[in-house]
């Protein structure tokens, strides 16, 4: 039995469903992200999980426990907003003592555990501020300590970061994982951002179009996407559409500019993925060149410089692009020099 069981759940808005069918078993303990797209149905998915809209069809069942109609009060769950929702005329103490004064908590307890749950979070020396006096960071950190102080089942955050900016959001993502490790508490994020989920999250689930394209481990949804969708969306990639054709007993991809050779089972492949960093490049003139099983002339056509490499964005002959990461040692390539780019059949991620 899973900590938290959501069965065939359909959402409808008049004519328009935002999810359908939705079907996930969660771990206790899991650090699980809604990944995808704006409109894709993560936050719906995440207002029905903290009980602030119905279900047009199916059930959510916790500790096997049927909550589908249970009011929010009742389910015991924590909620991190986007735009932390503190009090402003209140300081920092009396925002995370709140939901211990509502359950009725005495004096002493609400003061042992509001110190504690300000120290795991690095916040014990501001409790007398009032959120206008603290950074953005130290706010989302305060609307955490809040939904986390009275020991929730379950905490749902609803694209936390999303106002920060990016260093602060790394430094804000290695503390929440921090934080999960000690507590173990379930955590369920939303998050259209790759690197966030990929970063901390223990299980992603990848929504479009109010449906779960693929649940999984971020090394399993980068290395063993099973549909185009989720190897587009996660990280940059490369897809070439073509045709499997059989050749006696074994069977060759075809596609524009190239053959593949496939493994015996493999008898329906129509798209082919290969990442950026797996694929070799190299002056055309660059004695040795780019070398592999399958190898392409292109020219450079734009280049970003990140300092450790480059990304190129290299256009072949027929009007495709193909992105690769190089050394950027000596500076990036300029665009228009030719290049010889190369990669191997066995880093191809086949696509039925």
């Amino acid at each position: 039995m899973s900590f938290l069981e959501i069965r065939n759940v359909d959402k409808f808005y008049g004519a328009m469903q935002a999810l359908a069918g939705v079907s996930l078993s969660i771990p206790k303990g899991s650090f699980v992200t809604l990944l995808g797209p704006s409109g894709s149905g993560k936050t719906t998915l995440l207002k029905i999980l903290a009980g602030f809209e119905g279900v047009s069809g199916g059930e959510i069942l916790h500790s096997g426990r049927d909550i589908t109609d249970l009011k929010p009060e009742k389910r015991n769950f924590g909620l991190v907003f986007q735009g932390y929702a503190l009090f402003p005329h209140m300081s920092v103490f009396d925002n995370v003592a709140y939901p211990l004064k509502v359950r009725r908590k005495t004096r002493d307890e609400i003061a042992a555990r509001v110190a504690a749950i300000l120290d795991l979070v690095h916040l014990g020396a501001l409790s007398r501020r009032k959120p206008h006096e603290l950074s953005g960071g130290q706010q989302q950190r305060v609307a955490l300590a809040r939904a986390l102080v009275f020991e929730p089942d379950l905490l749902l955050l609803d694209e936390p970061m999303s106002a920060l900016d990016k260093k602060l959001r790394v430094e804000l993502q290695d503390q929440l994982r921090d934080i999960h490790h000690r507590l173990g508490t379930t955590f369920i994020n939303v998050t259209h951002d790759q690197e966030e989920a990929m970063h901390m999250s223990d299980m992603i689930a990848v929504m479009n179009h109010g449906r779960i394209e693929q649940f999984d481990t971020a090394h399993r949804l980068y290395r063993r996407p099973n549909s185009r969708f989720v190897a587009d969306f996660v990280g940059k990639s490369n897809i070439f559409d073509g045709v499997t054709q059989s050749r006696g007993a074994a069977a060759e991809f075809v596609a524009d500019g190239f053959r593949l050779s496939l493994p015996r089972e493999a008898k329906a492949v129509s798209e082919i993925v290969i990442r950026p960093e797996d694929i070799r490049i190299a002056r055309a003139d660059c004695a040795g060149g780019a070398a592999g099983d399958i190898r392409l002339e292109g020219t450079v056509a734009a280049s970003t410089y990140s300092g450790d490499r480059a990304l190129y964005s290299i256009a072949l002959p027929g009007g495709r692009t193909l992105l690769t990461y190089g050394s950027a040692r000596e500076g990036a390539l300029e665009p228009g020099v030719p290049v010889a780019v190369a990669f191997d059949t066995k880093d191809c991620i086949l696509l039925h």
